[in-house]
C-alpha cells in the first residue's frame, strides 16, 4: 500500500455536500422520533449519546440521500435496467427505510480514485476505507465518530458479528471510540488453502491420497507421464506457489512470532529457504512450467482447463474458478479435488491465518444523517442470515443470486461465523434430504446447488459442491483443521506500521523478483541470503521493528 496525503485543511471543511438530505445546516436534524444531532458548525459528532427508545427498522417520513461510492462487481448478472447503482438493493433501501442511494462514481480503480476524492475534500456521505485511509480521515478530523450511533443503531445481529471478532473491533477505533465499522469476514474456514487434484486422474492411476510433499511429487510425476504436459499449476507472482510452503513450515506473507518471542516476517526466515530449495528442484524436472517465470494467473488457469496440468494450490473456492470452465471444457469428471497441504518435513503442518478484516464503513461529518447508514448494514444482516423460512425465497434470491449480494458496497457487515454455520446447515440438510432447517442464504444455496449437480451437473454449481458437499470438500478438510487448532495466526492486526505503508510494493518486489531468480536457477539457493539483506536494507528491517513496537507490548 502507498502512504496518502492529506492536506490539513481539510480537517475544517464546512462545505455542505449534495447527499445526506434533510434539515438546513442552520438547525438541528432530526434523526428518528425524538433523536436529535446538532448541526455541522458546532456539531458534537464524537458520538454524543443517543436518548430515546429507536426502532431500528423504522422508515424515515421524509426521503434522506445518502451519496456513496462504489466498483464495479465482475460477475454479478443484473435484470435488465439494473446495474451496480440501481439495482434490488437500492430499490428496497427506498421501499423500506425511505432512503435513497445515490452513487456519486464507479471505479475499478476504487483505491486510487477514493484517494483523490480524500485529498480534494469531496467525500461521500458513506462509504468503505483501507486501515490507512482510515487513519488519514481519523487523523483529518473528516469523519463521525460511531461509538455511540453504533450502539444505539446496530441490530444485535450486526453487533453479535463484530464483537465475535475483538480484533476487527480494535482495527475499527481510535483511543477506544469506533470510526470504522468493521466490514467483517465469513470467519477462518475460507482463508485455509488446498492442494487441488484432478480426481479422474487420480483414480485412473489408482494413486493414494498423498500424506507429505514427496506423495505428491510422485502424483505429479505420474500425471506427466501418463498424460502429459507439466506437474503443478503456478504463476510468476507466486501467490500460488506459496501457498505449500507451510509443508516446509514457512508462513510467507505473514508475519509470526519466533522462539524468541519477537515478531518476524515469515518470508524471510529460514523454512522459506529449504521450500524454495525443493521448488527450484521441480522447476529443473519441469514440474512447473518453462513459462513459469512470465505466466500470468489468466495463463495458469487457462493450462488447468485446457488439460495441461492437473494439479494447482488455490483457494477454497477453486470449484467456482476455474472449476466450473475446468468441467465445462473437459467433462463433468474432470473436476480437482481439495486435499490438506502435506508436509515435507516430518512436522506437524500448521496452516496460517491472516487478519481477515480489510476494509471498513465510514460515514463523512457531512452527512447528516450517519445512523442510516447503520439501517442498511442491518439489512443486509437479516437478508443475508436470517430472513431463510421467513421470507419468500424467491425475494431472498433476488438479493444474493449472480453476485447481487456483493454490489452493497460500504452497506454491510459480514456475518463470521456464516463459513461454520453454512457448513453445519448444509450437510445436516444433505444427510438428511431435508432444508427445512436452514436459516441462512448461504446454506440454502449450496444446498439447492448440491442438488443441482447431483441430478443435472450443471457446471456453475460445482462451486457450492466443492466448498460445502458430502464428498471431499474444503470446508470440511477446513474445519478439521481449525477444530483441531492446527495453524498460527499473522500477528499483523490492523494497523499497519509506517514504513510497510511508505514502501508500497518494493519489499514484496524484492522478494518477489530474488525468490523467482532461484526457482528458475539464475541464481544458487543461498542467494536466498542476500535477497534477505536487500529487503532488510530496502525497509523490511525498520518494518520489523515498528511491528514489534506495535504488538510485542
Amino acid at each position: 500500500m502507498k502512504k496518502k496525503v492529506i492536506s490539513l485543511f481539510l480537517a475544517v471543511m464546512l462545505v455542505t455536500l449534495a447527499g445526506c438530505s434533510g434539515s438546513d445546516n442552520n438547525t438541528e436534524k432530526t434523526i428518528t422520533g425524538n433523536e436529535e444531532i446538532q448541526n455541522m458548525e458546532g456539531a458534537d459528532t464524537t458520538g454524543t449519546p443517543l436518548s430515546g427508545d429507536v426502532d431500528i427498522w423504522a422508515p424515515y417520513e421524509e426521503t434522506v440521500t445518502l451519496r456513496t461510492v462504489t466498483s464495479e462487481i465482475a460477475n454479478a448478472v443484473y435484470p435488465e435496467g439494473d446495474d451496480v447503482t440501481s439495482n434490488v438493493w437500492t430499490r428496497e433501501y427506498k421501499e423500506r427505510f425511505n432512503v435513497e442511494v445515490v452513487t456519486d462514481w464507479v471505479s475499478d480503480e476504487y483505491d486510487t480514485k477514493l484517494n483523490l476524492s480524500i485529498a480534494e475534500g469531496d467525500l461521500p456521505d458513506v462509504f468503505h476505507v483501507n486501515e490507512s485511509q482510515l487513519q488519514q480521515l481519523v487523523d483529518a478530523d473528516l469523519i463521525w465518530d460511531l461509538t455511540d450511533i453504533y450502539e444505539t443503531y446496530a441490530s444485535d445481529a450486526v453487533k453479535s458479528y463484530i464483537s465475535s471478532d475483538p480484533d476487527c473491533l480494535e482495527a475499527g477505533q481510535r483511543n477506544g471510540r469506533l470510526y470504522g465499522i468493521p466490514q467483517m469476514h465469513y470467519g477462518p474456514l475460507e482463508q485455509l488453502d488446498y492442494v487441488w487434484i484432478r480426481k479422474d486422474w487420480r483414480e485412473n492411476l489408482n494413486l493414494d491420497e498423498p500424506e507429505t510433499m514427496d506423495d505428491l511429487v510422485e502424483i505429479m510425476r505420474a500425471f506427466m507421464k501418463e498424460y502429459g504436459g507439466y506437474g503443478m499449476g503456478a504463476e510468476q507472482t507466486l501467490d500460488h506457489l506459496n501457498l505449500l510452503a507451510v509443508g516446509w513450515g514457512a508462513h510467507p506473507d505473514a508475519w509470526i512470532r519466533t522462539d524468541d518471542g519477537q515478531i518476524a516476517y515469515g518470508s524471510v526466515q529460514p523454512e522459506m529457504k529449504a521450500a524454495l530449495e525443493a521448488w527450484s528442484e521441480w522447476y529443473k524436472e519441469g514440474i512447473l512450467s518453462p513459462d513459469f517465470a512470465m505466466m500470468d494467473l489468466e495463463k495458469m488457469n487457462q493450462d488447468v482447463i485446457s488439460g495441461k496440468v492437473g494439479v494447482q494450490p488455490f483457494y477454497q473456492w477453486w470449484g467456482w474458478n476455474p472449476g466450473k470452465d475446468v468441467v465445462s471444457a473437459l467433462g463433468k469428471d474432470a473436476y480437482f479435488e481439495p486435499f490438506q497441504i502435506p508436509g515435507a518435513t516430518g512436522e506437524e503442518v500448521l496452516q496460517t491465518l491472516t487478519f481477515a478484516n480489510t476494509s471498513y464503513t465510514v460515514v463523512s461529518k457531512s452527512c447528516e444523517h450517519p445512523e442510516a447508514a447503520l439501517k442498511l448494514i442491518n439489512l443486509y444482516g437479516y437478508i443475508l442470515d436470517d430472513a431463510a423460512g421467513k421470507e419468500d425465497q424467491e425475494w431472498i434470491d433476488s438479493f444474493t443470486m449472480n453476485d447481487m449480494a456483493h454490489v452493497v458496497g460500504a452497506f454491510r457487515v459480514l456475518n463470521p461465523n456464516s463459513g461454520d454455520i453454512d457448513y453445519t446447515q448444509t450437510i445436516e440438510a444433505l444427510k438428511a434430504q431435508d432444508p427445512s432447517g436452514i436459516t441462512t442464504v448461504g446454506a440454502m444455496q449450496r444446498y439447492n446447488d448440491n442438488i443441482e449437480w447431483m441430478e443435472k451437473q450443471t457446471p456453475s454449481a460445482l462451486g457450492s459442491v466443492l466448498q460445502i458437499g458430502l464428498g471431499r470438500c474444503s470446508y470440511g478438510i477446513a474445519k478439521n483443521i481449525i477444530d483441531n487448532g492446527k495453524y498460527i495466526r499473522s500477528e499483523l492486526k490492523g494497523i499497519t506500521p509506517d514504513t510497510l505503508i511508505n514502501s508500497g510494493t518494493t519489499l514484496e518486489d524484492i522478494l518477489t523478483e530474488g525468490f523467482t531468480k532461484i526457482i528458475i536457477g539464475d541464481q544458487p539457493i543461498d542467494y536466498f541470503d542476500t535477497v534477505v539483506d536487500n529487503w532488510k536494507a530496502a525497509g523490511g528491517e525498520q518494518v520489523t521493528l515498528e511491528m514489534n513496537e506495535i504488538y510485542n507490548q
